[in-house]
């Protein structure tokens, strides 16, 4: 019988969305979407539930990640990276770089895009015990963060 490690749940989400690269060099600077693929790994915590063998019910995963969802679907993931409401965070967070224009702005690279979606996450539902989310760019290239121990 397993009695050590940790028991997780999984919920995966899919969307479409725009991004470009700002002064890259590369084809990423060019106006491009993807297909995205979200992942998001969690442990018990406020969004747990007392029932025996859940750790958290998919359907309430699947409510805490709406709105976040909502924000990333067939979006133009640079307005959501360098929105108003982030920049505190996302200075605090990332490196700028500069624009074509001369501006310091957010790539919203899949490693950037991670650490967004877990600021929104520990944002908005601080007990939620957030064990991994992966940021799936193609079906072959991914960007994760992992809790550390």
């Amino acid at each position: 019988m397993l009695r050590s490690g940790s028991l997780t749940v999984t919920k995966i989400y899919e969307f479409a969305y725009a991004h470009r690269l700002p002064s890259y060099q590369g084809k990423c600077a060019r106006l491009h979407g993807h297909t995205g693929r979200l992942e998001v790994e969690v442990r018990g915590g406020s969004a747990g539930t007392a029932y025996p063998g859940i750790v958290t019910d998919f359907h309430d995963l699947k409510r805490i990640m709406a709105s976040v969802v909502e924000e990333l679907d067939h979006a133009f993931l640079n307005d959501v990276l360098n929105d108003a409401r982030y920049a505190d965070w996302a200075r605090e967070t990332l490196s700028p770089v500069t624009d074509e224009d001369g501006r310091e702005v957010y790539a919203p690279t899949s490693e950037n895009m991670v650490l967004w979606v877990g600021h929104r996450l520990r944002s908005d539902y601080p007990g939620l015990q957030i064990e991994r989310i992966r940021w799936w760019e193609s079906s072959s290239s991914f960007a994760e963060w992992k809790a550390g121990r």
